[in-house]
C-alpha cells in the first residue's frame, strides 16, 4: 500500500505541482489559469491554502481549500493514472483538515470517478451549474 500524505506546497514543489495540475483531468485548473505565472499567482493568494499530494515521496497532485464568498471550497488535481488510493486518501485528509461545514466541491458533470469519490466521503449533489456539478459536505449532527 502506497503512503499518501498532504504537505504544504513549497517553492521546491512548484514545478511538480504545476505539472500535476496541468496534466490532471480536473476541470478547475482552467479557473486558476493555464500557465505557470497564473498558477503561481493563484497559489500565492491569501485565501488559498494549497498543499501537495505526495505518494511515496513523489508529488502526484495538489489539494487546496479556498474561500468562495462566505463558503469554503476544496479542490483536488492529480496526475492521470494514479489509481483510486491517492485521490481517496487525499480527499479524506483534506476534509479532515477543513473543519468548516458546509464544505463545497465542484466537478465536471462528465467526471464520473470524481462523483463516486465525493459520494463515498459523504458529499451530496447541491446544484448543477452548466457543465459542472456542485457538491456539498453538510454539517453533521452531534
Amino acid at each position: 500500500m502506497a503512503h499518501i500524505e498532504l504537505r504544504p506546497l513549497t517553492d521546491a514543489d512548484r514545478d511538480a505541482a504545476f505539472q500535476a495540475v496541468h496534466d490532471s483531468r480536473s476541470a478547475w485548473p482552467n479557473a486558476v489559469g493555464g500557465d505557470r505565472p497564473a498558477f503561481d499567482g493563484w497559489v500565492d493568494r491569501d485565501d488559498v491554502d494549497a498543499q501537495v499530494i505526495v505518494q511515496d515521496d513523489d508529488v502526484v497532485g495538489v489539494a487546496a481549500a479556498m474561500d468562495r464568498g462566505d463558503d469554503r471550497e476544496i479542490l483536488l488535481a492529480l496526475v492521470p493514472g494514479i489509481g483510486d488510493e491517492a485521490p481517496s486518501e487525499a480527499l479524506r485528509l483534506l476534509t479532515a483538515q477543513e473543519a468548516e461545514r458546509p464544505l463545497y466541491a465542484c466537478v465536471a458533470a462528465d467526471d464520473d470517478p470524481s462523483h463516486d469519490l465525493l459520494a463515498r466521503i459523504g458529499f451530496v449533489e447541491h446544484e448543477r451549474d452548466g457543465d459542472d456539478v456542485v457538491y456539498v459536505l453538510p454539517p453533521t449532527l452531534e
